[in-house]
């Protein structure tokens, strides 16, 4: 049996090579380790840089709406001071106004009692039609004229709301019972056509008389008008459908 025997010069240059071999592995896994360092700080660079360029267009965004609202508060200040200046001006309008108030409320108590004055002659002068109602219209007017406790416009508007409702009167046909203008235990119904005529027609239609405002006194009117006076007292009580009325004037010579 022979032996086999490897020179010892040969286990060496194999134990050299094999010494050799293995610091060069490990040298590469380190290259490989370095390079999987090397890609993750980037990945995390990259990362980092990415979140920084978002950060800095949030940024950006912000700054612009900062910017907007800056200039939307710009504008609202604008508009205040104008609103303002505008307050401003109509305050020393109205304190100039004021300072007047005294004078005309002074003018005004005149003027409204000339006012009813002229009222109450109007009505004195015209036909002799609804006066109860008229005068205590009138005398309401003269005692809110009189109660100092009523402010100048309510008296006013009273003064002016009587003249209202004696214009109305001008227009329009009005029927309405009344007592006799000479005999006051007789019940009349009388008939008004605007301010052109007023006539009373007894009950039983045997008498009519029409007021003669030159006179101040009531001139008979022939029976005969009877039926076309009953017609108009019916449209004016809203009887009859409305149709043309004929009012019995006197004609002068």
């Amino acid at each position: 049996m022979s032996n086999f025997s490897i020179p010892k010069h040969l286990l060496l240059a194999g134990a050299a090579v094999m010494a050799f071999a293995m610091p060069a592995h490990a040298q590469l896994d380190s290259a490989l380790s370095a390079a999987k360092s090397s890609t993750a700080a980037s990945a995390a660079s990259q990362q980092r840089v990415e979140q920084m360029d978002d950060d800095a267009d949030s940024m950006i965004r912000e700054y612009r709406a900062v910017l907007q609202q800056k200039d939307n508060i710009a504008l609202f200040v604008d508009q205040q001071d104008i609103y303002l200046r505008s307050q401003t001006s109509e305050i020393e309008s109205l304190n100039r106004q004021l300072g007047t108030v005294e004078q005309i409320k002074q003018g005004m108590s005149p003027m409204m009692l000339k006012m009813a004055a002229e009222l109450q002659d109007s009505i004195n002068a015209d036909l002799p039609f609804r006066l109860a109602e008229r005068k205590a219209r009138m005398d309401r007017i003269m005692n809110v004229l009189a109660d100092p406790e009523v402010s100048p416009a309510e008296q006013y508007r009273q003064v002016l709301n009587g003249f209202k409702i004696e214009v109305t009167y001008g227009q329009g046909l009005d029927s309405y019972e009344g007592v006799h203008p000479t005999r006051p235990g007789n019940v009349v119904n009388f008939l008004r056509f605007g301010r052109t005529a007023l006539l009373y027609i007894s009950k039983d239609e045997t008498e009519i008389a029409r007021y003669n405002l030159e006179t101040r006194s009531w001139d008979a009117v022939d029976s005969g008008e009877a039926l076309a006076l009953r017609k108009a007292i019916r449209v004016a009580n809203g009887e009859a459908a409305p149709e043309v009325v004929f009012a019995p004037v006197v004609v002068g010579n």
